[in-house]
């Protein structure tokens, strides 16, 4: 499990190798429910180096730095940022076949302060989006698990920024439906 510390220093690592990215994954939902655990991972979408066509910045940066170097199931690179005694898995994204994240939700990204390290994340609502697309099996059990987090008061969701997002889908309406099955809207 990542804890806030280990999330900030590999994220301040990442910046200091010169990595720019937007946090789009589970992340975002545990920093909204100010959790100190964050999770297994960190799932960003790469501004630069790109994911494609510049991997091999991602393998020397691993090798110069000695961190894990590996792919996601998406065949973009895994690093393993190594923070103390601790390794923090960090996958990068791009828009590849089915992985899409539209450009609405990366450009009303926010920064915010997680320890004493600023990072790009996408608002809760788009996370949500992203999740209810995906539409695995993985995905519609975790968004039942945020869906009580909603119903009990401890996440607050802005149905306009949902509604917004979906829009940027080919399927706004199953989108829309698994967030309602969820219990989010």
């Amino acid at each position: 499990m990542v804890s806030r510390r280990e999330f900030a220093a590999a994220v301040r690592l990442l910046v200091d190798a010169g990595f720019r990215f937007t946090v789009i994954g589970g992340t975002v939902v545990e920093l909204a429910l100010n959790s100190r655990d964050l999770g297994d991972d960190i799932d960003v979408f790469a501004e630069s180096p790109q994911v494609l066509g510049e991997e091999e910045v991602y393998m020397a940066v691993a090798e110069e730095k000695g961190w894990e170097y590996g792919q996601t199931w998406l065949g973009t690179p895994r690093l393993g940022v190594r923070v103390g005694e601790s390794v923090v898995p960090v996958e990068f994204y791009d828009n590849l076949y089915d992985f899409y994240v539209p450009p609405l939700i990366l450009e009303r990204a926010t920064t915010e302060r997680v320890e004493d390290a600023k990072v790009k994340m996408v608002t809760l609502e788009d996370h949500l989006v992203l999740k209810a697309n995906a539409g695995r099996q993985s995905d519609l059990e975790r968004l039942a698990e945020i869906g009580k987090y909603v119903k009990r008061g401890r996440l607050r969701v802005d149905r306009d920024k949902i509604f917004e997002a979906a829009s940027e889908f080919d399927d706004p309406e199953v989108i829309i439906r698994r967030l309602r099955d969820a219990g989010v809207l």
